[in-house]
């Protein structure tokens, strides 16, 4: 089923464009590691292109059970291994290891945070990216009796509170170093009208950066975690 999306989804070539979105999540994680990082792994990295925005001489590599996504980031130089990372023997730790919109899709979420978590290094950072239901964008579309678009089985199986993920990671020996929420760049209620669209997407991707961000109003959370 995720090779049919990947290929449904994902622009399948090779050539690279850095985005905005990309440049802003490495900025974040850069400033949480307050060092120069000497590997990362970027779990369901589809063709590579988050780790395309750090440095050649940083280790990069990523995981990616897609095959036609795997052989794009390889064409573009980057170490990819095109299976689950539970079954992945890993020589090495990773500064940051970074998990967007991964966990929703699980089975086992439990052995996949165990195992990501194994392979931070010392004072590394771990990015995880999750939907959640714990927002005011949810409660008030329960409210008028619609679904949230997120509940879609069997793609999406788990949906985590912020509790069940501070508290387990901290088993897992990290602190929480940054959390925010976003509309991850899905609401926009102008699609389809060309200059409103752009408009009001402009204006979101502002009002997701404003202090509001603190606040559970939207679907998408970013956690950040420092291992200790």
């Amino acid at each position: 089923m995720y090779e049919t999306l990947a290929n449904e989804k994902v622009n399948l070539i090779a050539q690279f464009s850095p985005r905005q979105y990309w440049i802003d999540q490495q900025k974040i994680i850069l400033k949480i590691l307050n060092r120069k990082p000497q590997s990362i792994l970027d779990i369901g990295c589809r063709t590579g292109d988050f780790l395309m925005h750090f440095d050649k001489d940083i280790k990069r590599e990523g995981v990616e059970i897609s095959k036609a996504c795997a052989e794009i980031a390889d064409k573009r130089g980057l170490q990819v291994y095109n299976q689950n990372i539970e079954d992945l023997k890993l020589a090495r730790s990773y500064d940051i290891v970074t998990a967007y919109n991964i966990l929703e899709h699980l089975i086992n979420p439990k052995q996949f945070l165990e195992k990501i978590s194994s392979v931070v290094s010392k004072d590394g950072v771990l990015a995880i990216l999750i939907p959640t239901h714990e927002c005011l964008k949810v409660k008030a579309i329960e409210k008028i009796g619609k679904k949230w678009h997120m509940y879609i089985p069997p793609e999406h199986l788990n949906f985590f509170s912020k509790a069940f993920l501070d508290l387990f990671m901290q088993y897992q020996g990290f602190k929480l170093a940054k959390r925010y929420y976003s509309s991850g760049g899905l609401f926009n209620p102008f699609k389809g009208i060309m200059l409103l669209n752009w408009g009001f997407s402009k204006f979101m991707y502002y009002f997701d950066k404003l202090i509001f961000n603190q606040l559970p109003v939207f679907d998408h959370i970013f956690s950040y975690y420092k291992k200790v």
